[in-house]
């Protein structure tokens, strides 16, 4: 039985930046009502009301289209609201007006990387670091479009950068470790866990994904104490019980396993996996009848796995 693990990527970083640099050809009186809509617009954004903060670029576009500043906040609004066509359009307005900011390639990066274009997402991250060279975040989500790519080996690297530049950047060490899991260093991988852990105590992917590196080197109680953390942070999340559950099984602790299947399956009747390892620690407590019925139902849902067992064990 494979051992299953759950990875959360954590959200990209989004740049909000004041960009009050370059007022040109036009008056002062200009300058200032356009900084106002730009700096109301940015506070509007920062609490989350996008809608808002949408109408005080456009009206600071109106005045003078020249300016770089209210196109990348647009677009970094647009981003907010998922609209990420309409941010690559304005961070590539930003790019021609500004072509040496380094953040406009970055937020169009993460526009694409939203949009899964990972090749052009990595340009972008590549050219913002080619101008700003100390720029961790881009380090880290060139790093995340190069692992959705399976590039490990790349992906890991990248985020070593991102330490080398922020030594305690939480998210960088979870990505390695991810990366290094993928790559079955499994050591590495629970060293930079036990790093993110120790700057962010309260994400429970962390907690989770430690678990699955301990599951994979055989330690299947040090593992199931992370899926029992993950799961007291997140109690909503099924992955990790999943796994918790799966530890169950690896330990021969069936009850244990049967009581927590049987717990997700009435959060979340749509998991076939659920079904069939049930029907796994069914068995193995001898109640093969209510084994297979566990196996139909998860082959009803396509378990190749489940229909394997029916084969095999209830015929």
């Amino acid at each position: 039985m494979k051992f299953l693990t759950f990875f959360c990527k954590p959200t990209r970083f989004l740049l909000l930046s004041l960009l009050f640099l370059f007022f040109v050809e036009t008056s002062f009186a200009q300058q200032n009502s356009q900084k106002e809509l730009i700096s109301s617009g940015i506070v509007k954004a920062k609490m989350g009301d996008f809608s808002a903060a949408l109408k005080d670029f456009n009206l600071a576009i109106e005045i003078d289209s020249t300016v770089a500043e209210p196109f990348y906040n647009r677009g970094v609004a647009y981003t907010g609201q998922n609209e990420y066509e309409k941010a690559i359009l304005d961070f590539t307005k930003v790019i021609q007006l500004r072509p040496s900011y380094p953040e406009p390639y970055y937020n169009r990066g993460l526009a694409k990387d939203y949009l899964k274009d990972y090749q052009g997402a990595i340009r972008d991250y590549t050219k913002a670091i080619a101008l700003k060279e100390t720029y961790p975040e881009a380090y880290h989500n060139r790093g995340l479009a190069k692992y959705d790519l399976g590039d490990y080996t790349q992906a890991q690297m990248d985020f070593s950068r991102a330490l080398q530049y922020q030594p305690e950047f939480a998210e960088a060490f979870y990505n390695r470790g991810l990366s290094r899991f993928n790559l079955r260093d499994y050591l590495g991988a629970i060293q930079d866990f036990n790093e993110a852990i120790r700057l962010d105590t309260v994400q429970g992917d962390y907690f989770s994904s430690r678990g699955a590196a301990k599951a994979a080197m055989g330690s299947y109680e040090d593992a199931l104490i992370d899926f029992s953390i993950a799961s007291e942070i997140n109690p909503g999340e099924i992955n990790p019980r999943l796994n918790k559950a799966l530890a169950y099984l690896y330990l021969k602790q069936y009850q244990n396993a049967l009581d927590e299947y049987t717990r997700i399956l009435e959060q979340n009747a749509s998991i076939d996996e659920a079904y069939t390892n049930r029907g796994v620690a069914k068995q193995y407590l001898g109640q093969l009848p209510a084994a297979c019925e566990d196996w139909k139902t998860a082959s009803d849902m396509g378990s190749a796995k489940a229909r394997e067992f029916l084969l095999k064990y209830c015929n």
